[in-house]
């Protein structure tokens, strides 16, 4: 698992850091209005006032998006960040820096928090696919508080060349439910994103599992 993350640091840091524009700094390639439809559907999920804490935070700009979107809904949002990335972790903080101490360098599969969360945002992708079940549990029991909910997000979802835009050894995973459910997760619901680029085509899913 140790080189998985290595692998992962090798290949996200270079170009993540190599843009000025944050959407692109926090790992999507294409203009900001492609990057609100496939990810403000995250922010849909937040459906109560909480904390949410986003996994692969990179440089914070989906936190930061995440906070404008709940509260043109009225919501208020406790917003955190967490990264293996020392980097991107430090980007987020000149960034952002009123929330400079809400981000945090870690591995999430075994960080141990020191809180629990409302809403958590996390992909498949983060992980070998031999260890999914193993970290959503641990999301789950450690992470994510009573009554809370954990956000799979799926930013492949029923596209064809997944294999291809994730590390070696993760789960080429097309359909997030369906994954999800053989893993042995319920989902309690689900919002869909559609790419505003017809000939891109891309869609994300986030899946809602809810905390005991």
């Amino acid at each position: 698992m140790d080189d998985f993350f290595a692998r992962m640091r090798h290949a996200l840091e270079p170009s993540y850091l190599a843009s000025d524009e944050p959407w692109k700094q926090s790992g999507f390639s294409g203009p900001e209005a492609r990057w609100v439809a496939l990810r403000r559907p995250v922010a849909d999920c937040i459906d109560r006032d909480g904390s949410f804490l986003d996994i692969g935070c990179a440089n914070g700009y989906l936190v930061e998006c995440v906070l404008r979107w709940t509260a043109e809904r009225g919501l208020a949002v406790d917003p955190w960040g967490l990264d293996l990335s020392p980097p991107l972790v430090a980007l987020a903080q000149r960034r952002l820096p009123h929330l400079a101490d809400r981000f945090h360098v870690a591995n999430a599969a075994t960080w141990q928090p020191p809180r629990r969360f409302d809403f958590v945002r996390t992909e498949l992708c983060y992980v070998p696919a031999d260890d999914e079940r193993a970290y959503l549990q641990h999301l789950l029991a450690r992470y994510v508080g009573p009554g809370g909910a954990l956000l799979v997000c799926n930013y492949a979802e029923d596209q064809p060349d997944v294999a291809a835009r994730i590390l070696p050894g993760a789960h080429p995973t097309t359909k997030i439910i369906d994954r999800l459910v053989a893993l042995g997760f319920a989902v309690e619901r689900y919002r869909d994103g559609d790419d505003v680029d017809r000939h891109k085509a891309r869609k994300m899913r986030v899946a809602v599992i809810r905390a005991a």
